[in-house]
């Protein structure tokens, strides 16, 4: 089943919504079926669910949160994962603490960009190539954010939820199709646009902390994993992926000079 784009269903998807009185019209004169006025809910549906891959992660993900409203909390607190795990048995909380959120907030929040993004990566590179990003970013970040907390910040607090490796989806989405159109934020922006607000907000995390809960190293960790995961893809996924770093690197550059003109002279 091919992925399309978001704009390709949104203005489908409109125009059966605007053209639905005349379809009414012809169920009537039974020129079409009344099955037929149910078609942009059938492609609603099955809009959700072309990125396989995804929607399967989506789904664990909430299974395990519906498991950890019914699970003691001592229990629970075993797959957090901690920095220090990183040098015991306990490594596999790296991947545990992945498939586990705070709140439903957290969940949402979380499975709404991988919904997003996981589209433009998996229609792109295929399954298997989504979830080996996924699950390498996952374990990655989560060894940055690990060390980073063991040698820097001394502090062994523990961690959980999926954004490590979002963030890793978000990275390869950026640099995969840079110009794929989201409405994430209800205007259509440029996928890039929105990971450089999301680069930037965990930028400012980390050079301004505070006790927001958040893990902005994971995150940050989650987003250079893709340098890494970069050598385990074929080689036109590589081009491709470094076609598409050089565009983001432009496009900042130009956003950039645009803005010190518009500040300094206007």
């Amino acid at each position: 089943m091919a992925i399309r784009s978001e704009s390709r269903f949104i203005w489908k998807f409109i125009l059966q919504i605007i053209i639905s009185p005349i379809t009414f019209l012809l169920v009537i004169l039974k020129k079409k079926t009344f099955s037929d006025l149910f078609q942009p809910f059938k492609d609603l549906i099955s809009f959700i669910f072309e990125p396989r891959a995804t929607i399967i992660i989506i789904i664990l993900n909430i299974i395990c949160f519906a498991a950890e409203l019914f699970t003691p909390e001592k229990t629970l607190a075993a797959f957090f994962s901690r920095p220090t795990d990183l040098f015991s048995t306990h490594a596999y909380t790296l991947i545990t603490s992945g498939f586990l959120h705070a709140s439903v907030i957290h969940l949402f929040g979380n499975m709404l960009a991988l919904f997003i993004f996981g589209r433009v990566v998996e229609k792109n590179l295929g399954s298997m190539k989504f979830i080996l990003i996924y699950l390498g970013a996952l374990i990655i970040s989560g060894i940055f954010s690990s060390l980073i907390h063991l040698f820097l910040i001394y502090d062994n607090t523990a961690g959980l939820g999926a954004s490590g490796a979002i963030m890793g989806i978000i990275a390869a989405a950026i640099l995969i199709e840079p110009f794929y159109l989201t409405y994430e934020l209800i205007l259509p922006l440029p996928v890039m646009f929105v990971g450089w607000l999301t680069i930037a907000a965990d930028i400012t995390g980390i050079l301004n902390p505070v006790e927001d809960g958040i893990g902005h190293f994971a995150h940050l960790g989650g987003f250079l994993s893709i340098a890494i995961l970069l050598y385990l893809l074929e080689k036109e996924d590589r081009k491709k992926i470094t076609k598409g770093f050089v565009i983001n690197v432009v496009s900042l550059i130009v956003i950039a000079a645009a803005y010190f003109f518009l500040y300094r002279y206007v």
